[in-house]
């Protein structure tokens, strides 16, 4: 899941550019743009927020050091919890595992919770099976406690994959 309200429309598509950079990634899947109210802290600008899909040779562990490092790349500055930023990168699922860890959980624990998490990935992959419920997502809108989601600001712009 990627997600961004200060200057959203230019670092998404700069996030994009450096996720298919990624050693060992090939990105495969991009939602349409969702326009979101913020969540958490309600007091800041709308975000954009899109979900990825991709395939990687990499470990959760290095995918996750991964996209931190595009976070820092973008300017991420990690002041105020669910504050304004400038990127967020989660890792919503990977493939079938489950992670409780101290700094990897999967599946990302809003996933759930949170319609903009949730939407965008049915969007591009409605048979994904949930590694908890054992359900395919596209099933699972029935958990949802936070809807954010405001329009859909674009399409699926296929020009991010064939790059």
């Amino acid at each position: 899941a990627i997600g961004s309200n200060i200057e959203p429309k230019q670092n998404i598509k700069h996030c994009l550019e450096l996720l298919k950079k990624l050693p060992e990634f090939t990105l495969t899947q991009v939602s349409s743009w969702y326009k979101t109210r913020p969540w958490g802290i309600e007091d800041q600008a709308f975000f954009l927020n899109i979900v990825v899909g991709g395939k990687t040779a990499l470990s959760p562990h290095e995918l996750l050091q991964e996209t931190q490092e595009i976070e820092h790349i973008l300017g991420r500055k990690h002041t105020i919890k669910n504050g304004p930023r400038s990127i967020d990168l989660d890792l919503l699922l990977y493939g079938e595992q489950m992670i409780q860890e101290a700094d990897l959980v999967i599946p990302h624990m809003g996933l759930l919770k949170r319609d903009f998490m949730l939407v965008p990935l049915i969007e591009i992959a409605p048979s994904v099976i949930h590694p908890t419920l054992q359900k395919p997502v596209k099933e699972l809108t029935h958990f949802l406690q936070y809807n954010e989601i405001i329009s859909i600001e674009s399409k699926v712009d296929a020009r991010y994959l064939f790059r």
